[in-house]
């Protein structure tokens, strides 16, 4: 099969989970016999075409970028121009700016159109602008896509509420590969080391994290804190930091090869997530196929995932995040029974293998 998966981030240009979602998929579905193409996003130390893990990258350089997102009107040519020749192509968040375009080919005419959601809201636009924007482009959107894959039933409600048609929608969970992300010969429990994977945007909710950190900090005066990410609120966060005088316990870094982060997962006695928008982030069920113990905010979409294998806390809640976070590291029973928890849920519910074959059935189907 012949397709063409569109998307404005991809792994390792930017280290996120979308992006990283798109290369692993690729990669794949290439293995698996398919031919794959790639339109993204450029810059200007990025070549405009390149092959990497058996598929092709083909880099728009964006016009603008507006709150992060890039503006690409040069890919709709493109679009436009290939729109037959691929049997289905999909595209990456209805919030990109490159699935509008998609959105338009399609209502143009051309092969269909498959739309993975990875979270209804933004991170970075303001309240009012995702309120006008989910009422007009977003709609627009979904209802240009012959199939929306939701990773789970809760974001499948939030559509219908939308009137996108339920027949449009599937759901297919997030998948991590369970035989690569592997628990540790022995927990790191008593390093008391907290991890936190992510964009540094406002919809993450990294203002609280350091917040409760540093009241963590008076009943764990031992405990770390190592933040892997990029973002256009890295500046603010590096200056709270600094005011907190935390910089001594908190390790910051912008990227680790994904051929590493096993290991820095191994390394952590827990996983924090204290996002106000999320999908399904893949980093949740990497800690959790770690056997890591997760402490994240209590998001309709992560409470079934989460449950039973984590604290779920409320959100832009630093005290309860706080409080949270040291149960576990003062009860390494706990730690250890939410973290084999966690594993055994991943494998059993989670498989990548599995989302990838689910994936290719969807397009199998539209082009019958």
């Amino acid at each position: 099969m012949k397709i063409l998966r569109v998307a404005a981030d991809i792994y390792p240009d930017v280290v996120g989970g979308v992006g990283l979602h798109v290369h692993e998929m690729s990669k794949e579905q290439v293995q698996l016999g398919n031919h794959v193409d790639i339109y993204t996003a450029g810059s200007n130390d990025k070549p405009a075409h390149e092959k990497r893990g058996g598929y092709e990258i083909k880099r728009f350089k964006p016009l603008i970028k507006l709150l992060g997102n890039s503006i690409m009107p040069n890919m709709l040519f493109s679009l436009y121009k290939n729109r037959y020749d691929y049997d289905v192509i999909h595209a990456h968040s209805h919030l990109y700016f490159s699935t509008n375009l998609c959105a338009i080919i399609r209502k143009l005419g051309s092969s269909p159109l498959v739309i993975t959601n990875h979270g209804l809201n933004s991170q970075t636009a303001p309240p009012w602008f995702q309120d006008i924007y989910t009422a007009t482009g977003a709609k627009f959107t979904f209802n240009a896509a012959d199939k929306i894959i939701c990773y789970t039933e809760s974001e499948k409600a939030e559509l219908l509420k939308l009137k996108v048609p339920s027949e449009k929608i599937e759901v297919i969970h997030n998948g991590i590969d369970t035989e690569h992300f592997i628990p540790a010969q022995e927990p790191a429990f008593d390093k008391k080391s907290l991890l936190w994977i992510g964009r540094y945007a406002k919809g993450k909710g990294v203002d609280y994290l350091i917040d409760a950190f540093n009241i963590l900090k008076s009943e764990h005066p031992d405990a770390t804190l190592t933040m892997i990410g990029k973002g256009p609120d890295k500046s603010k966060i590096v200056q709270k930091i600094q005011d907190l005088n935390l910089e001594k316990d908190i390790r910051m870094e912008e990227f680790i090869p994904n051929s590493e982060i096993v290991q820095l997962y191994q390394q952590s006695s827990v996983f924090v997530l204290p996002s106000l928008e999320e999908g399904v982030p893949r980093t949740i069920l990497e800690a959790m196929a770690c056997c890591v113990p997760v402490v994240c905010t209590r998001l309709p979409q992560l409470v079934d995932i989460v449950e039973g294998s984590g604290l779920l806390v409320p959100v832009k809640d630093p005290r309860t995040l706080a409080d949270s976070i040291s149960r576990l590291l003062a009860n390494n029973s706990l730690a250890k029974e939410l973290g084999d928890s966690g594993r055994e849920n991943v494998v059993a519910n989670y498989s990548w293998k599995d989302t990838v074959k689910k994936t290719l059935l969807i397009y199998a189907n539209l082009v019958e």
